[in-house]
C-alpha cells in the first residue's frame, strides 16, 4: 500500500509506578533521519528506540517526543545547597548593610521561604533507574505510536495513489492523442511540399521534378520526425508506473527517478515532432508530469 511521508502518531503508558507518552511526526525527507527528545535518565535506550522505529519507517524525517511521569516518588532525590543557601544570607545582610540597616532583624521564616525559592538552592535529581525493567513498557507506548502513525500515512497514502492513478491515466489519454497524429504529421509533409514544388513551377512548364527526389526527401522528414519509438518507452513507463504505485514495498525514490524517464521522452517527442497539436498535447502531458513529480516528494 502506498504510503505518505507525513503522519502523526500517539501512545501512551501508565502502571502504578511510570507512565509515558510518545509523540511522533514524520515530514518529508530524501532519507531516513530520526531525531528523539527524551529524558535524560532513558538515555541509555535511545539507540533501541531508534532501531525499533527504523523497522517500520524507511523514508523521511521523524521526530520523537517522549516524556515521562515517575509516579512512585522513592527515586527521586531532593538536594538542598547548604552553602550556597549560607551565601544567599550573608548577601541580604550585606545587601541590609548597604542600605543603612545595620541592626535590621530578619524574619527567620519569611528568610527560610525566600532562600528556598532562591535557584539552585532547592534541586530534584533523578535517581537510579533499571533501564532494562523499564523498556518492555516504554516498547508498548512506541508500538502503540507507530500504527497510529502508520495508519494516517496510509490513508494520506490512499488519496495520493487516488490522485497519481488520475494524472497516469489522463497522460496515457493524452499520448495515444499524439500516437494517433504522428502519422498524419507525415503525410501533410508530403501534401505541402507538392504543393509548393508545383507553385514553384507552374510557370516553367519546362522544369519538373522527379517523383524519386519528392519521395527521397518526404523520407528523410519522415525519419526525422519518428516518434515511435519515444511513444513505445513512454508508455511503458506508464505499465511501470502502474505497478510501482500499487506496490505493498517503499517505492519513493523509484518513481522519482522514473519520472525523470517520462519528462525525457515527453521532451524527446516534443522536439521531433515538427508538428503544433503533437507540441501542443505534449505541454499538456509535462504538466500532469509536473504534478506528479510534486506528489512523490511526499510517497515513502
Amino acid at each position: 500500500m502506498l504510503k505518505s511521508m507525513t503522519g502523526f502518531g500517539r501512545g501512551e503508558y501508565k502502571d502504578e509506578q511510570f507512565s509515558f507518552v510518545i509523540e511522533m511526526k514524520t515530514v518529508n525527507h530524501r532519507y531516513n533521519e530520526v531525531a528523539i527528545r527524551l529524558p535524560r535518565f532513558l538515555n541509555a535506550l535511545e539507540d533501541r528506540i531508534r532501531k525499533v522505529i527504523l523497522k517500520t519507517i524507511s523514508r523521511g524525517r521523524v521526530d520523537v517526543f517522549i516524556t515521562s511521569d515517575y509516579i512512585n516518588g522513592e527515586n527521586c532525590i531532593i538536594k538542598v545547597d547548604k552553602a550556597l543557601a549560607k551565601a544567599y544570607h550573608n548577601a541580604l545582610k550585606e545587601v541590609g548593610q548597604a542600605a543603612g540597616l545595620e541592626n535590621i532583624e530578619l524574619n527567620q521564616q519569611e528568610e527560610v521561604f525566600y532562600l528556598s525559592r532562591c535557584p539552585d538552592v532547592i534541586s530534584a535529581e533523578e535517581g537510579y533507574f533499571d533501564v532494562e525493567q523499564l523498556w518492555p513498557k516504554m516498547e508498548t507506548a512506541i508500538d502503540v505510536a507507530l500504527k497510529n502513525l502508520v495508519s494516517m500515512r496510509e490513508a494520506e497514502g490512499a488519496n495520493i495513489l487516488e490522485d497519481l492513478t488520475n494524472r497516469a491515466n489522463l497522460i496515457a489519454e493524452k499520448l495515444s492523442i499524439v500516437e494517433r497524429r504522428a502519422p498524419l504529421v507525415v503525410s501533410e509533409y508530403q501534401g505541402r511540399l507538392a504543393e509548393r514544388v508545383n507553385e514553384l513551377f507552374k510557370n516553367y512548364a519546362e522544369q519538373t521534378i522527379e517523383p524519386e527526389r519528392l519521395l527521397q526527401e518526404v523520407a528523410i522528414f519522415a525519419d526525422r520526425v519518428n516518434i515511435t519509438e519515444e511513444i513505445v518507452r513512454l508508455q511503458s513507463h506508464i505499465k511501470q508506473y502502474m505497478l510501482m504505485i500499487t506496490s505493498d514495498k517503499p517505492v519513493g525514490r523509484k518513481m522519482d527517478f522514473l519520472i525523470q524517464e517520462f519528462n525525457r521522452e515527453a521532451n524527446t517527442i516534443a522536439s521531433k515532432s515538427n508538428d503544433f497539436t503533437i507540441t501542443q498535447t505534449v505541454v499538456e502531458i509535462k504538466g500532469e508530469i509536473e504534478k506528479i513529480r510534486e506528489q512523490i516528494q511526499n510517497i515513502e
